[in-house]
């Protein structure tokens, strides 16, 4: 599939963490994975730094995805790439944007389905019904977030039909 801005090339990486790197102010900002072509650095996203952190040991064997940020410094640089996920459940909340748009669901589990307002004005949502939505997933401090790229609800039929 060729790169686009919606696309981004994400490349597998195996290997072993070698170490962590730390932002200035003290945060990890991301990981050194020793592969098979060499030394490779990942930077997590800021929202989810910590979490990666706490799950990569200096020596344990990881499988990723990342895209190529660049490869001008000692060792190529990738960002790493979310998780893609799916999540269904009833909507308990509308979620709103800082000037008041609806842009997105709070599920009774908590987990936050977020559309930007066009697209939850498209996909006309309302507390009580049942979705199911596919996209990028994140974990947040606060949760767990779903980028949506699509919504779907059950129809009268029972099976799903998109809407967003």
């Amino acid at each position: 599939m060729p790169k686009t801005a919606h696309t981004p090339a994400l490349v597998s990486l195996r290997g072993a963490v070698t170490a962590l790197n730390r932002r200035p102010k003290g945060h990890t900002e991301g990981a050194l994975i020793r592969t098979a072509k060499g030394i490779v650095q990942v930077n997590f996203p800021k929202h989810d730094a910590e979490t990666r952190a706490a799950s990569m040991k200096v020596g344990a064997e990881v499988a990723l995805r990342g895209e190529l940020e660049g490869d001008d410094f000692d060792h190529p640089v990738y960002r790493l790439a979310d998780d893609e996920g799916e999540v269904s459940g009833t909507i308990a909340r509308l979620n709103y944007a800082l000037h008041g748009e609806v842009n997105g669901a709070i599920l009774s589990d908590g987990t936050f389905v977020h559309l930007e307002p066009e697209g939850a004005k498209k996909a006309r949502l309302r507390v009580g019904e049942t979705i199911r939505a596919k996209g990028t997933r994140r974990v947040g401090s606060a949760g767990v977030v779903v980028d949506a790229r699509s919504v779907e609800r059950p129809s009268k039929a029972g099976d799903l039909r998109a809407r967003a």
